[in-house]
């Protein structure tokens, strides 16, 4: 969200707080691990669902309280200093782990992936329980619903494989993937349904690439792919088009056929970019056009055209072929 340009075009106050408030809860919606939002006096303003499970706290008795009062006293000074690194340096996000005080009394250890957003000075936090888990980098670098690395893994592989790619004369792809029509089949067959889509989806793409690594799912149905080739020789546009026939294939839940896409925008790096950040950013704008252009297509960053899926999708079907809900719908 541009606040500044929002203001310049005449948005008041109220309306930006709304546009906070619908872009929180959507972040918080789509989130399967303990997700938390938290002002820059530490008071928690939003929780989702999770928490209630692993802490037996639930999002309303949350609410309203100070993140301090749920922090092992000999934690809090280091993870202060660990929210405040985020508001006065350059970086983006940060991950750290302290005892969580339950509800039962007890304390579990949580790992914490933490964004801060200067336009809404609030911290965005997603949560993992590592109280029973032996392998704690593995479950802080990958994601709890498809197993596959997280966005924090791509925070900390992608300047390594820039530099890597430049040293070489590579280039490194990086595909921007959001779905098509899942938010419809989301909301058609439930979170359950929703949920066996994207474990799916997670399969076929890391069968698309080189590297079990080069697949990662960063938050909600959107995913990135990376992958490395000499510069004479790289086929970005080749594995696009595999990715979105490969997403294209029908998928059944429950005995109900069902179709999603996938809109791709891709940027090569060092061509189009030589920092993770203006790649991510160059990516998901070339994303965006893809979706504006009628979805299910690939762009590559600074090409103006489209290329087209090679099917157009059907939707949700019951077993009979009848169609329950139109997967093309806007998301």
């Amino acid at each position: 969200m541009n606040v500044k340009e929002l203001l310049e075009d005449g948005a008041d106050g109220t309306y930006i707080a709304h546009l906070f408030q619908i872009e929180r809860y959507a972040w918080m919606a789509l989130s399967y691990d303990m997700a938390l939002a938290v002002d820059m006096d530490g008071c928690i303003l939003a929780a989702n669902a999770t928490w209630h499970r692993a802490s037996g706290h639930g999002a309303e008795q949350l609410r309203g309280q100070y993140l301090l009062e749920y922090m092992d006293f000999a934690d809090r000074e280091r993870v202060l200093a660990q929210f405040q690194s985020l508001i006065t340096s350059d970086t983006a996000t940060t991950t750290f782990d302290f005892r969580f005080l339950c509800a039962d009394g007890n304390y579990k250890r949580f790992n914490w992936n933490m964004l801060y957003s200067p336009d809404s000075e609030v911290f965005y936090c997603i949560v993992k329980d590592l109280s029973d888990v032996h392998d704690l980098r593995h479950a802080a670098y990958h994601d709890t619903l498809t197993g596959l690395p997280n966005r924090l893994f791509l925070t900390d592989a992608l300047p390594r494989l820039i530099a890597g790619a430049t040293e070489h004369h590579h280039i490194l792809s990086l595909f921007f993937i959001d779905l098509d029509g899942f938010k419809q089949v989301n909301d058609t067959l439930g979170h359950q349904a929703g949920d066996m889509l994207l474990q799916t989806v997670a399969e076929r793409l890391s069968l698309c690439v080189s590297r079990p690594n080069s697949c990662i799912r960063i938050g909600g149905d959107e995913f990135v792919l990376l992958e490395t080739w000499p510069c004479s020789c790289h086929e970005a546009e080749r594995l696009a088009t595999e990715v979105i026939e490969s997403v294209n294939r029908p998928i059944s839940l429950g005995g109900i056929e069902t179709h999603v896409g996938a809109s791709i925008g891709i940027a090569l790096a060092p061509h189009h970019a030589d920092s993770p950040a203006a790649l991510l950013e160059l990516a998901d704008q070339a994303m965006y056009r893809a979706k504006k252009g009628g979805k299910n297509r690939f762009i590559v960053s600074g090409q103006t055209n489209t290329c087209d899926a090679p099917q157009e999708l059907d939707g949700v079907e019951d077993a009979e072929g009848h169609p329950l809900a139109a997967a093309t719908a806007e998301l």
